[in-house]
């Protein structure tokens, strides 16, 4: 008597095909970068951190042309401007790869980055002024930076005691310098 029928043999290859294409399906090789992964998150990261660092600078140089040379300035800074557009959509476009894979914290301090280096007033007439705006910027990238770091596990871990113990002797050794 066979208890094995040509449906259930049929059911039972078609279970350990699935089962098995499943195996391959989650191999993925070393290196290679998946959508949402830590590698592809920390090339997203370090991509909007450059290119706000670049569209900052960019910013921070032509605001001080513009305040320090007034008129003269123009026609330098009207030769500038394709590169600060180029410069700005860059920050756009970093900020879109940050939108697709990074975490909602993360797209939240990403978003408050790009705003502040959005909101830099080139027109500025008050360094002090201007200087507060910037000192936003800084702020705002050094939140971002930190979410990073949380997001990509750079940071100790609570159940990490002799990581957090060496991080607090090296930042204690640097204070006392």
């Amino acid at each position: 008597m066979t208890f094995i029928t040509p449906g259930m043999a049929a059911a039972g290859i078609k279970a350990t095909g699935s089962v098995a294409s499943a195996l391959i399906g989650r191999y993925r090789p070393t290196g290679v970068p998946r959508l949402g992964s830590n590698e592809d998150r920390a090339e997203a990261y370090r991509r909007l951190l450059d290119a706000s660092a670049r569209s900052f600078g960019y910013a921070y140089q032509f605001a001080h042309l513009r305040r320090e040379a007034g008129r003269a300035a123009n026609k330098v800074l009207l030769g500038q401007l394709p590169q600060a557009w180029e410069l700005s959509s860059e920050l756009i476009g970093a900020l879109q790869g940050v939108r697709l894979c990074g975490s909602a914290h993360v797209i939240a301090a990403a978003e408050t980055l790009v705003a502040a280096t959005g909101d830099l007033d080139l027109n500025e007439k008050n360094a002090g002024r201007f200087q507060q705006q910037a000192d936003a910027v800084v702020a705002a990238r050094d939140a971002l930076l930190d979410v990073c770091r949380e997001d990509l596990a750079y940071t100790a871990r609570w159940w990490q005691v002799r990581r957090r113990i060496k991080e607090r002797r090296f930042l204690r050794e640097q204070a006392e310098r």
